[in-house]
C-alpha cells in the first residue's frame, strides 16, 4: 500500500493506496491487542489517520469538482487559473491531511502511542519508511502540483518544522520508556525534515537556486540515513525488550556485557541519530545549515532577518538536546550495573534479530564509505526539482562526504590499532573503590535525573509535575523514606484536544436524546426527510 501511495498518479488510486496503508497500519499496532493501552493507541491513531483522511478526501473532491479530473497532471495545468482563496485553501487542506500522518506537531499526539504500542519490527517501519511518504507527498502534491505560491507557504514549513523538532526532542529527553523515547526522536527529524522543506519553498519565493537545491540534498539525505538509524535503534529496541520483558530505562543498565552485538548495533545508529561524524546523519544536518545560512543572503522582509538566522539556532539546540537524549538511552540501558533482575538474566539474542540491526549498520556506514552510490540515490528526485547547477552540490556534499569517509577509515585504523596494543598490554581487573563500601546499582545515575536539568528549564513547555512526599521520624531533619513521583502531561493533547473530545462527547449526548425509543417518533423523523427532500427537488 507504501509502494501505491507513492506510484499513484491520480487521485483515486492515491486515496484508496492511502486508505489501505492506514487500515492495515492500524492492524499492526493493534496486534497486541490483549494490552489495553495498545487498545488505547491503537485507536488514537486510527482516529487521527481518519482526520487526515477526510481532509484529503475533501481536497481531492474539490479539486475533481474544479477540473473534472482525478489527475494530477490535470490538476497541475488548472492551478493557474485558481483564485489565491483557493489556492491557500487547497495548501491549508493538503497540509494538515498530510501533516497529520507525517508527525507535525500540533498533529502528533497519535505518533508516540502507535510506535511505542506496536511490535518492534512495525515500529521501525512506521518511523522509518511510513512518515517518510507523508513528506514525500509534500514534494508530489503541493511542490510539483500546486507550484510556487506565497511566501508563506514557505515560513510555516519552517515554523512547524521548527516547533516540531523542538518540541520532540525535548518530550524524548524526558522519556524512561525505551520505544517513547524513540518515538519522540522521530517528531524531533519529522521537523527537521519539515525545516528543509521550508527552506526549499523560501528559496524559491527568493529564486535562490542555490539554497533551494541544498536543501533537498539535505531533506532526501536525511530521510535515507533517519530510516536507517531509526529502523536499527527499533530493532535493538525490540530486542532488549525481548531479553527483559520491560521497556522502563530505570530497570534497564549493564546490558553491553550481556548482549554486545546489539549493543555495538544500537551504538552506530545513535552516533548517526545524533548526528555526530563521520556517519551520515551529519552530513544531512551540516547541509540544511547550509541551506538555511545561503536563504539569509536573500532575505527581503525586515522580520525574516531574526526568524530565519533563530531557526539556525533552533536546529543548533534540537542538535546538543538530541546528544543528551541518546547519551541517556545508551548509557542507562547498556553502561554500568544491572538496575534490576532482569537487567541481570538478560541474553543476547537471537543471531538473526541482532544482525538486521547490524546489517542496517552496516548500510549506513557503506553510504558513507560509497558516496557516490548514496548520491545515486536522490539524483534522480533531484534531477527533477533542481534548478541550479550540479556542480554546487557536488561541493556543498560530495567532498565533505569524501572526507567523512576518510575519517571513517582513520577511524577503523586507529580502533584497531588501539585493540592490538592493548592486548599486549597488563591487565589488573578489580572490582570498582568504592571508599570501602559495597557499589551498587542505586549509585548510579537514573534515567530521570540524567535529564532532570531539561525536565525543569522546560517545565512548562513538558507539562512537568512532580509530587514528593517524606516520611520523617521526630524532625524534618530525620529522613525515614522519600517518595518521588513526576508525570508529564501533553501540552497540546491537553490544550487542544481533550477540551475538543468533551465537546464532542456533549454534542453526541445531546443528540443521542433524538433516540427516544419510540417508532413513532422515527416515522416522524422518516416524513420530515422525505417532505424535505421533495421541497428541494422541485
Amino acid at each position: 500500500s507504501m509502494f501505491g501511495v507513492l506510484l499513484a498518479n491520480d487521485g483515486f488510486t492515491f486515496l484508496l493506496t492511502w486508505e489501505m496503508m492506514s487500515l492495515f497500519s492500524f492492524f499492526l499496532v493493534l496486534y497486541e491487542y490483549e494490552d489495553p493501552q495498545n487498545r488505547k493507541s491503537a485507536y488514537i491513531y486510527f482516529v487521527m489517520t481518519h482526520v487526515a483522511t477526510v481532509l484529503l478526501t475533501t481536497v481531492i473532491l474539490y479539486l475533481y469538482a474544479l477540473t473534472g479530473s482525478f489527475s494530477f497532471d490535470v490538476w497541475a495545468g488548472a492551478v493557474p487559473s485558481l483564485s489565491k482563496i483557493q489556492l491557500n485553501f487547497i495548501f491549508l487542506a493538503f497540509f494538515i491531511g498530510l501533516g497529520t500522518k507525517a508527525g507535525f506537531v500540533p498533529f502528533h499526539i497519535w505518533l508516540p502511542y502507535a510506535h511505542s504500542a506496536a511490535p518492534s519490527p512495525v515500529s521501525a517501519l512506521m518511523s522509518g519508511v511510513m512518515v517518510k511518504v507523508a513528506l514525500y507527498l509534500f514534494i508530489r502534491l503541493v511542490w510539483l502540483t500546486l507550484g510556487p505560491g506565497p511566501i508563506w507557504w514557505g515560513w510555516l514549513f519552517l515554523f512547524i518544522g521548527a516547533l516540531s523538532s523542538i518540541v520532540g526532542i525535548l518530550s524524548a529527553s524526558v522519556q524512561s520508556d525505551l520505544k517513547k523515547l524513540l518515538a519522540f526522536s522521530t517528531i524531533e527529524n519529522v521537523g527537521i525534515l519539515g525545516m528543509a522543506l521550508g527552506s526549499a519553498f523560501l528559496a524559491r519565493s527568493w529564486n535562490n537556486s542555490w539554497a533551494m537545491d541544498l536543501a533537498f540534498v539535505a531533506f532526501f539525505w536525511h530521510t535515507i540515513q533517519h530510516m536507517l538509524f531509526k529502523s536499527l535503534l527499533f530493532m535493538g529496541a525490540g530486542n532488549i525488550i525481548q531479553a527483559t520483558h520491560t521497556r522502563n530505562l530505570e530497570r534497564l543498565g549493564g546490558l553491553l556485557k550481556r548482549m554486545p552485538k546489539t549493543g555495538l548495533g544500537a551504538l552506530i545508529g545513535i552516533i548517526g541519530i545524533t548526528a555526530l561524524p563521520p556517519l551520515g546523519g551529519f552530513w544531512g544536518e551540516l547541509t540544511l545549515f547550509q541551506s538555511l545560512w545561503v536563504n539569509t543572503t536573500h532575505i527581503v522582509e525586515g522580520w525574516s532577518k531574526v526568524f530565519l538566522p533563530l531557526s539556525i539556532g533552533i536546529l543548533a539546540l534540537v542538535g546538543g538536546l538530541s546528544m543528551a537524549t541518546f547519551v541517556k538511552w545508551f548509557g542507562i540501558s547498556f553502561l554500568g550495573q544491572a538496575r534490576s533482575s532482569v537487567s541481570e538474566k538478560a541474553k543476547e539474542a537471537h543471531p538473526i534479530q541482532y544482525m538486521t540491526p547490524l546489517l542496517i549498520g552496516g548500510l549506513a556506514i557503506l553510504s558513507i564509505l560509497w558516496p557516490s552510490g548514496t548520491l545515486a540515490l536522490i539524483d534522480l528526485p533531484l534531477s527533477v526539482l533542481r534548478t541550479g547547477d550540479s556542480i554546487l552540490i557536488q561541493t556543498a556534499i560530495v567532498t565533505p562526504l569524501n572526507l567523512s569517509a576518510i575519517y571513517l577509515i582513520l577511524l577503523i585504523l586507529l580502533t584497531l590499532i588501539v585493540v592490538l596494543l592493548s592486548k599486549r598490554a597488563p591487565r589488573r581487573v578489580t572490582e570498582t573503590w568504592n571508599c570501602g563500601a559495597p557499589l551498587t546499582s542505586s549509585m548510579q545515575y537514573t534515567a530521570g535525573g540524567l535529564t532532570n536539568p531539561i525536565r525543569v528549564l522546560f517545565t512548562k513547555v513538558l507539562g512537568s509535575q512532580r509530587h514528593v512526599v517524606g516520611d520523617f521520624a521526630e524532625s524534618r531533619y530525620s529522613l525515614r523514606s522519600l517518595t518521588y513521583e513526576g508525570k508529564l502531561k501533553d501540552f497540546f493533547e491537553g490544550t487542544f484536544y481533550r477540551p475538543t473530545i468533551r465537546v464532542m462527547l456533549w454534542l453526541s449526548s445531546q443528540i443521542r436524546k433524538l433516540q427516544a425509543g419510540s417508532i413513532h417518533l422515527y416515522l416522524g423523523y422518516l416524513l420530515v426527510t422525505v417532505v424535505v427532500v421533495l421541497i428541494l427537488g422541485r
